[in-house]
C-alpha cells in the first residue's frame, strides 16, 4: 500500500464506524419507547365509545294530507224588513244567542190590523155578492129550461156569476197580504244563531227592504281548502276529518268532509273542497285559525327512524350503522335518503339506504367517527338502568 492510499482507508474506516453507531442508536431508541404509546387491542376495545343504539324496524304509517285554513259558520243571514213602520220594541240585543222563532223586532202593527179588518170585511161582502149570483143563475137556468127565458139574459147571469166568484178571489188573496203584512210586523229569527248586528233602535222607522240585522248559524262550523290533484282523486265526501285549533292546543275535534270539488282555481290549480264539524255548545267561531288532517286509504308499512339518529352534512343525510369489527364492534357512516314522517316530527321515513334489523346508534351521533370502535348499549336496556329499580 503507498502513502497516498493510507489516509483514504483510514477515512472510510471512520465513516464506516459513525454509520454503525448512529444505527444502534436508532434502535436503542426505537426499543425504549414508552409502553403507553403501543395500546394492546384489549385496551382498544375497553377505550370504545358506548352508544345507545336502536333496531330499525317498519312500521305502519298511514297515508295522511293536512292543510290550515279559517273556519267559517254553516251560514250568515242578513234579516231583511218585509213590511214598514215605527218600531215598537227588541226581542234581543248585538251578539246575543238566539232560538229558532225568537221575536228580534215588533214593529207597530196597529194600521196591518185595521188592513186586516177590512179584507175581512171585503171577504164577507164578496161571499154575499156570490151566494147571490149563484142563486139568480140557478133561478135562469130553471126558466130557460122551460123555454120562458132568452139565453142573453142566461148568459149575462153565468157572467155575473163568473164576475162575483173573481171578486170573492181577489178578497181573500188581499185577506192574506194583510195578514202576512201583520205577521211581519213581528221580525223573527229563522234559525238558531249569534246576533251578529242590529242596527235599529225602538221608535225608529223603518221601510219594506231595510237590513234589519245579521244572524250566523254556529251549528256547524266549516272550512274550505284547496288541494292538489294527486289528493283530491282519494277524497271523497264523508270520509273522516281531524282538526285542530291555534285556539285550542290541547284539545281535538272530528269532522267530515262535506263536499269536493270537481274543477280546479284557475289561478292556483288546486281543487276546493268543504269540511264540517259538528259545533253543538258554538265554541268553534268563525274566524279561527286551525288545521284538518284526512287520511288517505290503508296505513302502509314503511322504514323509520329516529331524527336523532340521523347527521345532516352538505345537504346530505347519514346515520351510523354498527357493524362487527376485528374485536367488538364500529359504527360505519352510511348516507340514506330520507323523507318526513307525516305528524309524526321525530322520526324520518327512510326510503333508501337502511334495511329493517339492522343497528344504528341514536346517541353521540355527531362525535362518532367512521370506523370507531364502539360499545353498543340497546335503548330498551338504556332506559331501564336509567330509570333504576322499582
Amino acid at each position: 500500500m503507498t502513502e497516498s492510499q493510507a489516509p483514504r482507508r483510514t477515512a472510510q474506516i471512520a465513516f464506516v464506524a459513525v454509520g454503525l453507531g448512529l444505527l444502534a442508536a436508532g434502535l436503542l431508541l426505537f426499543g425504549s419507547a414508552p409502553e403507553q404509546e403501543r395500546v394492546p387491542v384489549a385496551e382498544q376495545a375497553l377505550a370504545a365509545r358506548e352508544v345507545v343504539t336502536q333496531r330499525v324496524a317498519r312500521h305502519a304509517i298511514q297515508p295522511r294530507v293536512s292543510f290550515s285554513g279559517v273556519l267559517e259558520a254553516r251560514r250568515t243571514l242578513k234579516v231583511f224588513a218585509e213590511t214598514h213602520g215605527p218600531v215598537l220594541s227588541l226581542g234581543a240585543e248585538e251578539l246575543d244567542r238566539v232560538e229558532a222563532g225568537q221575536v228580534l223586532v215588533r214593529i207597530d202593527p196597529v194600521l196591518a190590523r185595521v188592513e186586516v179588518e177590512r179584507a175581512l170585511a171585503a171577504v164577507s161582502r164578496a161571499e154575499s155578492e156570490l151566494a147571490l149570483a149563484d142563486s139568480n143563475l140557478a133561478r135562469r137556468r130553471e126558466l130557460a129550461a122551460r123555454q120562458v127565458l132568452s139565453s142573453s139574459v142566461l148568459d149575462d147571469a153565468v157572467n155575473g156569476q163568473r164576475v162575483a166568484a173573481a171578486s170573492l178571489r181577489e178578497a181573500r188573496a188581499m185577506l192574506r197580504k194583510a195578514k202576512d203584512d201583520l205577521a211581519n210586523k213581528t221580525v223573527r229569527a229563522p234559525f238558531a244563531g249569534e246576533l251578529r248586528s242590529l242596527p235599529v233602535e225602538a221608535g225608529e222607522y223603518v221601510r219594506e227592504g231595510q237590513v234589519l240585522g245579521e244572524l250566523v248559524d254556529l251549528s256547524t262550523a266549516r272550512m274550505k281548502v284547496g288541494v292538489a290533484d294527486r289528493e283530491i282523486v282519494a277524497i271523497r265526501p264523508g270520509q273522516p276529518v281531524a282538526l285542530t285549533l291555534e285556539a285550542f292546543e290541547s284539545e281535538g275535534f272530528r269532522g267530515s268532509v262535506l263536499r269536493v270539488g270537481s274543477s280546479a282555481d284557475p289561478d292556483t290549480r288546486r281543487f276546493p273542497i268543504e269540511i264540517e264539524v259538528d259545533n253543538p255548545d258554538a265554541r268553534l267561531l268563525p274566524g279561527m285559525v286551525g288545521r284538518i288532517a284526512i287520511d288517505l286509504g290503508e296505513p302502509v308499512p314503511r322504514t323509520v327512524v329516529p331524527r336523532e339518529a340521523t347527521v345532516e352534512e352538505f345537504g346530505l343525510r347519514f346515520v351510523w350503522v354498527i357493524e362487527p369489527g376485528v374485536e367488538g364492534f364500529v359504527a360505519r357512516q352510511r348516507r340514506v335518503l330520507t323523507r318526513p314522517v307525516p305528524f309524526r316530527p321525530a322520526d324520518y321515513e327512510v326510503v333508501e339506504g337502511l334495511a329493517a334489523g339492522e343497528e344504528i346508534a341514536i346517541t353521540g351521533v355527531r362525535e362518532l367517527r367512521d370506523g370507531e370502535p364502539v360499545k353498543p348499549r340497546p335503548a330498551a336496556h338504556a332506559r331501564t338502568e336509567a330509570e333504576g329499580p322499582a
